[in-house]
């Protein structure tokens, strides 16, 4: 699978690697199942692919004493010969220290304390201090103390999920530690867990839904034993949160690969449970007559992904639920009520938020006046709305011919002209002064 955004940078050359320790110290025990040895790969990337602000925060933490790399899907990515989206941070700063360092931070989360990096723009930086595994000594009786206990670079890398993700890049020496093998994975483009993937998904089965993006994002082919496991313990995705669901959904939906990783999940068995109602029309064979396909939907939502934009929440439920729910937009009278009753059908039991349901079902409704044409009042009025350009956009993704896809692309160029020429409101300004009483 081709990827847009490649950059040309130096592969990794095995013979550069080093082995620095057998086996790399540890503060906490480690499972049985998990092979750790450190090594060390002299790598340097073009400075023009590093985030300014995130070398400031590693600079500064290094300044003061802390041990700091580039950690995770940043290291992963400049190795596949991609632009990393985001750059995080790990280091043995514990958040309190990190806090005291920087006026722009903010700490986050009870579970995982984390430090956030605030810069321009609404950009961020996170910040996670290494973590370990708990010993006989701790005391972990408090909440979330388990999931707070502050260890070394060896301790942090095997409580990840991937050995993709778990690299460290020192900034200053331009190296690469390795110490779950995650180097030899990228090299031989192989998708893996860190340890028995039975145990990890076991543990979090949310990374069933990871394993599948990341492998289909990154070309990357998934070992048998991974595969196996991902099947076999998909079903307990029944028991996670349902808002982490829908937190990896909608970023799937966001990759630009939404219709291979949906493909994949769809024959493994994982979205029939997420959305068991949803008639999942994967392959496009199901395409006939009026009736759109997610394949169709999925691809065209991609494209848009690929020219730059990013798809509304509201408009990403759209995409999933029309081939569902399209024969009752295409029935006589007023379906509103009945539409209601559908999308909760069809989103159960997933756990979306109001406003993006009934973003959603404006788009879908919308669709009928639409398909009306130009020449409909009701349909010319819809552009004063903020939903009118997801509306077109939607008709353009399930275009099943010339006429519909010509139809989409007019009302698209209306509703961004419509959105252009909205003038600004007013600013207030100052009162006048009363005039004095004679």
């Amino acid at each position: 699978m081709a990827c847009a955004d490649t950059h040309p940078i130096e592969r990794l050359n095995p013979e550069k690697i080093e082995l620095v320790t057998a086996t790399p110290s540890f503060v906490s025990p480690q499972p049985g199942d998990v092979t750790c040895a450190h090594r060390v790969a002299h790598h340097p990337f073009p400075s023009t692919l590093l985030d300014e602000d995130a070398l400031k925060v590693v600079r500064r933490l290094t300044r003061f004493g802390h041990e700091t790399y580039l950690v995770g899907g940043c290291v992963r990515d400049l190795l596949l010969g991609k632009v990393p989206k985001d750059f995080d941070v790990a280091t043995s700063a514990q958040p309190g220290q990190v806090k005291k360092l920087f006026r722009n931070c903010r700490l986050i989360g009870r579970r995982f304390r984390l430090a956030h990096m605030l810069f321009r723009d609404g950009k961020v930086i996170e910040v996670a201090t290494f973590r370990r595994s708990a010993t006989n000594e701790d005391d972990i009786s408090e909440r979330h103390a388990a999931e707070n206990l502050f260890g070394g670079p060896a301790d942090d890398a095997v409580r990840r999920d991937f050995t993709i993700n778990a690299l460290f890049y020192d900034v200053d020496r331009r190296e690469i530690h390795d110490f779950v093998g995650g180097l030899d994975d990228v090299a031989q483009r192989r998708m893996r867990t860190i340890g028995d993937p039975v145990r990890r998904f076991q543990e979090d089965p949310v990374r069933v839904i990871r394993a599948v993006k990341f492998a289909v994002m990154h070309d990357l082919h998934m070992d048998d034993e991974t595969v196996a496991a991902a099947r076999d313990l998909a079903h307990l995705l029944k028991s996670c949160p349902t808002a982490r669901l829908v937190e990896e959904l909608f970023k799937i939906l966001r990759t630009g690969h939404a219709a291979a990783c949906l493909r994949r999940l769809h024959e493994m068995g994982v979205l029939p449970l997420l959305m068991p109602h949803v008639r999942w029309s994967m392959s496009g064979d199901e395409e006939s007559g009026p009736m759109r396909s997610h394949k169709r939907l999925l691809e065209a939502l991609d494209a848009h992904v690929a020219g730059g934009n990013m798809p509304s929440e509201p408009l990403m439920i759209a995409c999933v639920c029309l081939p569902t729910v399209e024969p009752l937009l295409n029935d006589q009278g007023d379906v509103s009520s009945h539409l209601d009753e559908a999308l909760r059908d069809c989103l159960a039991p997933m756990c979306f938020t109001r406003r993006h349901v009934a973003g959603a079902r404006m788009l879908l409704l919308a669709q009928r006046r639409l398909a009306k044409g130009h020449g409909s009042r009701r349909a010319r009025r819809m552009l004063d709305r903020d939903y009118a350009l997801d509306a077109a956009q939607l008709m353009g993704f399930g275009a099943l011919t010339e006429e519909e896809r010509g139809q989409a692309d007019e009302w698209t160029a209306a509703a961004l002209r419509r959105r252009s020429t909205k003038r600004a409101p007013a600013k207030r300004g100052a009162p006048r002064p009363r005039r004095p009483r004679p």
